[in-house]
C-alpha cells in the first residue's frame, strides 16, 4: 500500500471516530486532493512504463483554480518533465552526435591525404617562421654586424691584385653583411683578362675576391698592336711582348665567328710540342680550308675546317709525321698523310 493511501484510511479511520455520520466540507476537499494526487502517479507510472512523454499540466476539476484556470502557487509547464522520457532520448541523441563527431575525426586523421595535408601545411608554417626570423637576423648584421678589416683576392696571376682591389672599392669598414656582393662581382668582371668572378664573405670579417683569369690560346694582329684571343674567341688585351702564341689570320675574328672557334679548337686540340711549332693559322684556298704555317718555312695542309670532328684524328697523327722530312704535311684525310718537299 503507498504511503497516501495509508494516509487515506487513517484520515477515514480518525474522521469516522470523530463523526461517524457525514463528512464536512473540509474532509470532502482533503479527500478529494488525495484521491487526485494519486490518480496522477498511477497515471505517471503507467507513461513511463509506455515510454510516452507525459502530457502537458492540466488542472483536476476537482481541484481549486486559479482565475485563470491554474493551481494557485504552481507553475504552468509545458513539455516532458526534467529527468522524463524525452529529456533522455534527447541526451542520448547528443551523447550518439559526440560519438560520431570523435569517429569521423579519427579516421581523418587516418587518411593519408589528410596526413600530407597537415605536414605540408606544418612545414609551409615552419619556412615562413624560418624566413622572417632569418631576414631579421640579416638585417640585424647589415646593421651592426662585423665590419670588413680585409679583402682577399684569390686566382689571379697574370691581372695585377691591385687592379682587382681597386675594382671592388674600398669596403674597409662596411658590416660584412652588407657589402654588395654582386656590383663588386660586376666591377671585378669589367677587368680585361677577367672570365669569372665570385665574391663570397669569410666571417668574420673578410671579403674573397676569387677571380677566374681568361686562358689566351692565340695572338691577333691589330693597328694598336698584338692582342690576346682566349679559348672562346674574344679578344680582351694586350699581349706581353715576350709572349708565344700562334698567330691567327682570319677575316674576322670574335666569339660569334665560326672560323674563329674552329681555329681556336684545332689549336686547343694539338699536342703543346706541336703547338709550339705553330706559327700562324690561316684560311687556305678558296676559304674553307685552314693552313698551319710551322718554323723552318714548313706547311701543314689542315682540311676543310668545318669538319671539326676530324679535328682530334688530325692532331694525333700530325705528331707522327713531322718526324719526317718534308715540307708539306696534308692531313686532311688522317687515314691517307702525305708528306712532300714543296
Amino acid at each position: 500500500m503507498s504511503s497516501d493511501e495509508q494516509d487515506t484510511g487513517d484520515d477515514r479511520a480518525r474522521d469516522g471516530a470523530r463523526s461517524p455520520g457525514r463528512r464536512d466540507p473540509e474532509q470532502e476537499r482533503r479527500a478529494a486532493e488525495r484521491a487526485r494526487r494519486i490518480r496522477e502517479r498511477r497515471a505517471a507510472e503507467r507513461r513511463a512504463a509506455a515510454g510516452t512523454p507525459p502530457p502537458t499540466a492540466t488542472t483536476s476539476p476537482t481541484s481549486p483554480t486559479s482565475p485563470g484556470g491554474r493551481r494557485p502557487g504552481r507553475r504552468h509547464r509545458r513539455g516532458g518533465r526534467p529527468g522524463g522520457p524525452g529529456s533522455g532520448r534527447g541526451a542520448a541523441a547528443a551523447v550518439r552526435e559526440r560519438t560520431a563527431a570523435r569517429a569521423a575525426e579519427r579516421s581523418r586523421s587516418r587518411d593519408p591525404r589528410y596526413r600530407r595535408r597537415r605536414l605540408v601545411a606544418l612545414l609551409a608554417t615552419a619556412a615562413v617562421v624560418l624566413l622572417g626570423v632569418s631576414a631579421a637576423g640579416w638585417w640585424a648584421l647589415g646593421r651592426y654586424g662585423p665590419p670588413v678589416a680585409t679583402v682577399r683576392v684569390d686566382g689571379t696571376r697574370q691581372i695585377p691584385v691591385r687592379d682587382v682591389e681597386d675594382a671592388a672599392g674600398d669596403q674597409t669598414g662596411v658590416p660584412l653583411a652588407a657589402v654588395d656582393t654582386d656590383g663588386v662581382a660586376a666591377r671585378v668582371s669589367a677587368i680585361p683578362g677577367v672570365a669569372a668572378v665570385e665574391v663570397d664573405r669569410s666571417w668574420p670579417d673578410t671579403l674573397v675576391v676569387a677571380v677566374t683569369e681568361r686562358t689566351p690560346a692565340a695572338l691577333l694582329d691589330t693597328p694598336d698592336g698584338p692582342k690576346l684571343v682566349d679559348v672562346t674567341g674574344f679578344v680582351y688585351r694586350d699581349a706581353p711582348p715576350d709572349v708565344r702564341l700562334p698567330r691567327l689570320q682570319l677575316p674576322r675574328v670574335a666569339p660569334d665567328d665560326p672560323a674563329t672557334l674552329a681555329a681556336v679548337g684545332v689549336l686547343q686540340a694539338l699536342p703543346v710540342p706541336v703547338r709550339d711549332q705553330v706559327q700562324t693559322l690561316s684560311l687556305g684556298g678558296g676559304g674553307s680550308t685552314f693552313e698551319l704555317g710551322l718554323t723552318e718555312d714548313r706547311r701543314v695542309l689542315w682540311g676543310p675546317w668545318p669538319d671539326t670532328d676530324r679535328t682530334a684524328a688530325r692532331a694525333r697523327v700530325l705528331g707522327p709525321v713531322l718526324q719526317r722530312e718534308g715540307a708539306v704535311y696534308d692531313v686532311s684525310s688522317p687515314s691517307l698523310v702525305t708528306v712532300r718537299q714543296r
